[in-house]
C-alpha cells in the first residue's frame, strides 16, 4: 500500500510540472480560448442536466471561466464545490462567478449564504489522467468521496493534454471518471456514447 501512496505521489509531483510547464509556454491568446465553448459531447451532457458543478480553477489547471459563462448563458443552474473537512464536497448555487470567494486552501468558493444543490454533473478538476479514466487529484479525496456520494451525477475530467500518463495508479477509493475533455480531444467511457 505505501508503495501506491509514493507512486501517487511522484506522478503528482511531475504531472503537476508538466502542467505548469505546458500552461506558461501557452500565449495569452490561446489560454483565453482553451476550453471556451464545450466540444459537442460535453455540451449535449451540460444540455441534459440540471445542475452542473465546476470547479475554480487555480494556477495551470484547465480554466473553468469561460464554462462557466456559457452555462449560465443557456440557463443551467451552476454551483462550485466547498471543502467541508473530510466529507463529500458541499455545493453551492451561484448565478455569477464574481461572488466566489477566497476559501479552503485560498481556492474561490461560494459563501455560505449560497444555497446547497445536488449536482447532476460534476466536472472535476485533475493532475493526471489515463486511457481507461482513472484520474490523479490533489491527494485529499475530496472528489472521490463526492462522486461516491453523489453516484446519478455524471463525472467529467477537465484537463490539458500534457496531462496523460499510461497508467494512473489505483486505490480501492478511487472513482474513475465517465470523460475526460482535454484542448485536443474527449476520452469517454463506452456507455457514454450509448
Amino acid at each position: 500500500m505505501n508503495n501506491l501512496v509514493e507512486d501517487k505521489k511522484k506522478l503528482r509531483e511531475e504531472y503537476k510540472r508538466r502542467r505548469k510547464a505546458f500552461y506558461d509556454q501557452l500565449d495569452p491568446a490561446t489560454k483565453g480560448l482553451a476550453f471556451r465553448r464545450p466540444p459537442t459531447p460535453l455540451a449535449q451532457l451540460i444540455n441534459d442536466s440540471e445542475t452542473i458543478a465546476l470547479y475554480s480553477a487555480m494556477g495551470s489547471e484547465a480554466p473553468t471561466a469561460r464554462l462557466a459563462e456559457y452555462c449560465i448563458e443557456i440557463g443551467k443552474n451552476l454551483c462550485f464545490p466547498v471543502v467541508i473537512g473530510r466529507k463529500p464536497l458541499e455545493f453551492r448555487l451561484v448565478d455569477s462567478i464574481n461572488i466566489l470567494q477566497a476559501g479552503y486552501q485560498n481556492i474561490a468558493e461560494p459563501g455560505t449564504d449560497c444555497p446547497v444543490v445536488v449536482p447532476d454533473l460534476i466536472i472535476a478538476p485533475l493532475v493526471a489522467f489515463d486511457r481507461s479514466l482513472s484520474r490523479l487529484g490533489q491527494g485529499q479525496g475530496h472528489y472521490d468521496r463526492s462522486f461516491e456520494n453523489l453516484p446519478h451525477a455524471r463525472r467529467i475530467g477537465l484537463a490539458w493534454s500534457v496531462q496523460e500518463t499510461e497508467n494512473v495508479p489505483n486505490e480501492n477509493h478511487d472513482v474513475t471518471l465517465e470523460m475526460i475533455v482535454t484542448e485536443s480531444e474527449i476520452i469517454q467511457s463506452v456507455n457514454m456514447t450509448s
